[in-house]
């Protein structure tokens, strides 16, 4: 059974646009990181899907995806209905579709709740993930103003956000509901070291909750000529249809993340407190981290490996045999082959500029 929020309907939104370029050359311009099958063999974004579907029924979940993205998520999602796919002509960032979906939400049900997930992370248990879902809807509900998910950190991470909790101000789902005094973006190793030490820092998730007032509300406040833009985007669907209104206003909206234009402005902001396992899944690196390792590390595909430890084998094309290395990341697809130390693997993401810069966009 579905659940909402003292009768209020729950909405799902689920961010798909990304690029995921440090997974070259398994992931490509029509093959994103959030299409890899690195979910136990299934797509993250299907996994993700799948994770909300006990809390948030398809019928009320919109996936947000680049046009050029669109069949092939159509072809992943293929219970989604074909309204709940939201196309974006061009990537405006996440201000930009988290608002065309509430504007969009506003038109059916004002005073619903919204959570918004990236399709692209890694959370093994999707019971706990639903648990502080709907505690941080519920927050949402009852508090008003905007709810995120706060991760205890584990270590001292450099690419992640943090955010610094204040006082208790009660508790949701079981878990702690802290007022957010501040947001600081990927610090020096130092300053994340001490954030870590202090104990009342979290790593910003990326997943949130509100009512489709609170954040309508919010980006009138902060983002004004993005909300102005979403009006006209609206006013014009009811004249030309949804779709060519998007085709032909959707470029001129902002470029701002909801983080940035949003959420670093907003009071209140409430932070759900969990400790589940999560990965962002951000390289090579990261999915050795976040998948189970055989002996040699984490293999998929025809892969051979002797004397071998910490490493990443990925084969979608022809064998990929080693022997006697540690801690590489060897990628090989039917045109393409990456050899890579796992200390090194974010340059992966230079290596895809500099074959931009090359004109080899066959392999991009």
């Amino acid at each position: 059974m579905t659940w909402s929020p003292d009768g209020m309907p729950l909405y799902a939104l689920v961010m798909a646009g990304g690029a995921g370029t440090r997974f070259w050359p398994l992931s490509r311009r029509s093959r994103p990181k959030q299409m890899l099958p690195f979910a136990q063999g299934r797509s993250l974004l299907a996994s993700t899907v799948e994770r909300l579907a006990p809390l948030v029924p398809l019928e009320r979940t919109l996936v947000a995806t680049s046009l050029e993205m669109a069949d092939a998520v159509r072809a992943e999602l293929p219970q989604l209905p074909v309204r709940n796919l939201l196309a974006e002509p061009t990537g405006r960032d996440t201000a930009a579709c988290v608002g065309w979906a509430a504007w969009r939400m506003a038109r059916s049900n004002p005073k619903a709740v919204m959570v918004v997930v990236p399709a692209d992370h890694l959370i093994p248990d999707g019971s706990a993930l639903r648990t502080a879902l709907a505690g941080a809807a519920a927050t949402a509900a009852a508090r008003g103003g905007l709810v995120t998910l706060a991760l205890r950190p584990t270590h001292a991470e450099t690419g992640y956000g943090y955010l610094e909790l204040g006082e208790v101000m009660g508790a949701a789902a079981g878990r702690p509901v802290q007022v957010v005094k501040r947001f600081v973006e990927k610090p020096s190793r130092a300053l994340a070291e001490e954030f870590v030490a202090a104990g009342n820092y979290c790593w910003n998730s990326g997943m949130f909750a509100w009512t489709v007032e609170a954040i309508r509300g919010a980006i009138r406040e902060h983002l004004p000529e993005l909300a102005a833009g979403l009006d006209e985007l609206m006013a014009a669907a009811d004249e030309l249809g949804e779709e060519e209104a998007v085709r032909q206003r959707y470029a001129s909206l902002p470029r701002v993340s909801v983080d940035f234009g949003v959420m670093e402005k907003a009071k209140p902001v409430w932070a759900v407190g969990v400790d589940f396992a999560w990965s962002d899944v951000g390289s090579w690196a990261g999915l050795a981290e976040a998948l189970p390792s055989q002996d040699a590390g984490v293999t998929m595909g025809d892969v051979v490996a002797l004397d071998t430890s910490g490493s990443v084998l990925v084969s979608e094309g022809p064998l990929v045999a080693v022997v006697g290395v540690h801690d590489l990341v060897v990628v090989a697809t039917p045109d393409a082959v990456l050899v890579v130390p796992k200390d090194q693997a974010q340059r992966v993401k230079e290596l895809v500029e500099r074959l931009r810069e090359g004109g080899r966009d066959e392999l991009l």
